[in-house]
Parts: C-alpha cells; sequence; structure tokens
C-alpha cells in the first residue's frame, strides 16, 4: 500500500491539489482539483457494516489518488515519475 504522506507530498510537488477529509460515522472523502477550480475526481470510501466496521481491502486513499492523478495528469511530474518506476 502506498502511503499517503508521501503521495500527497509528490502530487503537491506537481502542482496537484488533493486532499482528505474524514467524516466520524461515514468514512473518509479523498479528491483531487480544489474548490476555486473544481474537483476534478472524488471518491468515499466508506467502512463495511457487514464486515464489522473494517476498511476495505485493496483500496485506500493514496492507491486512489495516485492511479486518478496518472489518469487525470498523464502530461504531470507526477504520471512521468510514475509511469517510469512501472516494470
Amino acid at each position: 500500500m502506498a502511503d499517503l504522506e508521501r503521495v500527497l507530498q509528490a502530487l503537491h510537488d506537481s502542482e496537484i491539489n488533493a486532499g482528505v477529509q474524514t467524516f466520524f460515522d461515514a468514512g473518509m472523502r479523498v479528491w483531487i482539483g480544489d474548490e476555486m477550480n473544481g474537483i476534478l475526481a472524488q471518491t468515499v470510501i466508506n467502512r463495511t457494516a457487514a464486515a464489522r466496521l473494517k476498511w476495505p481491502e485493496g483500496l485506500s486513499a493514496a492507491s486512489w489518488l495516485h492511479e486518478t492523478a496518472l489518469r487525470l495528469y498523464p502530461d504531470s511530474k507526477y504520471a512521468k515519475e510514475h509511469t517510469a518506476e512501472a516494470p
């Protein structure tokens, strides 16, 4: 799993705005963009009641931000640095 702080720092260094907001009883909202220029993509990651309020496996704020940044900003510094890492 990618480290959220590392992903946010790399996005920031590439001039890509992003954020994460938690809600006590509703999981977390993750987005790319900003309020002034518009949110380009967002998702909500909820804990599952069936699994006794556990977070879903495989989906994290960091992985969502990473994949979405690669898709939305293919010519960015972030994408160029992380696409080169792929085997």
